[in-house]
C-alpha cells in the first residue's frame, strides 16, 4: 500500500520526457469502483442519500479506485472502498460499467478482489515481482475516482516499512506522490509499468 505525505514532487525529480506514453498505457487498465449501500433514512449522511430509497431506506453511494490484473476481469481494489456494499459496479475509462462481486477480501490487509464478466478481454497490469523498491525510485499514482478517467500524480518512494497504524501488517510505503481522496484501492507504479502498491490513504 502507499500513502502520501503534504507536498508534491518538485519538477526537478522528474524525468523532462514526463510521464504521458506510461500513463497512457496504463490509464486504461484503473477503473472506478462504485458501491450502493442500503442504509436505514436515519443514518445516512444527507450529502449521500438518495430519495427514491425504498421502503423508508436510503442508497449511500461511495466511489473508489481499482485496478485490472487480469483480462479476464479480475480487479484489485482496497476492502474499505467495498465494504458493507450491497452492489459494486465497476466503471471503465470508456465509460461502460459491469456489475462486480467479491472472489475475496482481507481486513487485515485492506485488500479485496473483484470479479467482472467482460465481453472480451480487458487491459490489466501486472505486479512488480521481488521487493525491489528502493527509496528516492520514481514513482506515479493513478486513481479513477469519479468514472470520469485517470487522475495521474507523480513523486519519488519517501520510505518503506512505514507503521501507520493500520493493522498487525503494517508495511506501507511512503510516496510523495499525491493520493486523492477516491484514489483508495488505485495503484502505485514504478517506471516500468508494474504495480507496486495499492494506494490507501
Amino acid at each position: 500500500p502507499a500513502f502520501a505525505q503534504p507536498g508534491a514532487a518538485t519538477v526537478a525529480r522528474l524525468p523532462p520526457e514526463g510521464f504521458a506514453d506510461l500513463a497512457e498505457r496504463l490509464m486504461p487498465a484503473v477503473v472506478n469502483i462504485a458501491t450502493t449501500q442500503r442504509v436505514d433514512g436515519v443514518g445516512a449522511p444527507q450529502a449521500l442519500r438518495n430519495p427514491h430509497g425504498e421502503d423508508g431506506l436510503n442508497e449511500v453511494s461511495s466511489l473508489g479506485s481499482g485496478f485490472i490484473i487480469s483480462p479476464q476481469g479480475v480487479i484489485v481494489t482496497n476492502n474499505h472502498v467495498i465494504e458493507g456494499a450491497d452492489q459494486i459496479e465497476v466503471i471503465f475509462q470508456d465509460g461502460d460499467r459491469l456489475k462486480a462481486t467479491i472472489l475475496g477480501r482481507d481486513i487485515a490487509t485492506d485488500i479485496a478482489v473483484l470479479k467482472v464478466t467482460p465481453a472480451q478481454p480487458l487491459p490489466s497490469v501486472k505486479f512488480a515481482s521481488g521487493s525491489s523498491v528502493r527509496v528516492g525510485d520514481l514513482v506515479i499514482a493513478i486513481g479513477n475516482p469519479f468514472g470520469l478517467g485517470g487522475s495521474v500524480s507523480a513523486g519519488i518512494v519517501s520510505a518503506r516499512n512505514r507503521n501507520i497504524s493500520a493493522g498487525r501488517y503494517d508495511d506501507f510505503i511512503q510516496t510523495d506522490a499525491a493520493i486523492n481522496r477516491g484514489n483508495s484501492g488505485g495503484p502505485l507504479f514504478n517506471m516500468s509499468g508494474d504495480v507496486i502498491g495499492v494506494n490507501t490513504a
